[in-house]
């Protein structure tokens, strides 16, 4: 029964991420013109940029981790409250909102090429990152709910507090080994696979 109903609510982040999408592409339709100006997203000069640019990865990579792992800081930070479940949904609506207006921004510049050049800027840590973060936010979504809504957690118990805590604490530890390897794709292979791909434009 606890699966089924954990896979119920991975089937409703699904559908929040999907709905935040379509608002997302709704936006940029409609305020396109604030976002995609000659200085904008994905604007010519940009592109040229990321054409000939030499990214020192070793220095790069302090600023890829301290972006990436600031939402696992924030569903760390409020999984200790009663709002730690409700942040876990407002984030998933938000994330999807953000990807669909880049995926509409893209599409609107360069048509079929823009989701190529999407792709290219996901691959291959997304691989990773996608992953960590649905484990992050059920490890959010169970480290509230057991501490504010033991009756209706979803995610069973591993005996006394210390062994639950060596639970939760060996989990969050592999997340954050997960982050980390995707930070470092981030800033060795993707630059090398981001300055090919935009060569086409």
């Amino acid at each position: 029964m606890l699966y089924q109903n954990k896979i119920g609510v991975y089937r409703m982040w699904l559908c929040i991420f999907v709905a935040g999408i379509f608002l997302g592409t709704i936006l940029m339709n409609l305020g396109g013109g604030l976002f995609l100006g000659d200085d904008g997203i994905f604007s010519m000069a940009s592109l040229n940029r990321i054409r000939y640019l030499k990214v020192d990865g070793a220095s790069f990579f302090p600023y890829v981790l301290r972006q990436r792992i600031r939402p696992f800081l924030f569903l760390f930070l409020v999984s200790t409250t009663s709002f730690g479940m409700a942040a876990a949904y407002i984030l998933v609506g938000w994330q999807g909102i953000a990807a669909g207006m880049l995926i509409t921004a893209a599409v609107i510049r360069f048509g079929i090429k823009g989701m190529l050049l999407i792709l290219a800027g996901m691959f291959p840590q997304y691989l990773l990152l996608i992953p960590a973060c649905v484990m992050m936010l059920s490890w959010c979504c169970q480290n509230c709910s057991l501490k504010y809504f033991p009756g209706k957690s979803l995610w069973p118990l591993y005996g006394n507090r210390r062994r639950q805590a060596l639970h939760q604490g060996m989990t969050l530890a592999w997340i954050l080994c997960v982050l980390v390897i995707a930070c470092i794709l981030e800033c060795y292979v993707n630059p090398i696979l981001m300055t090919d791909i935009v060569k086409i434009f």
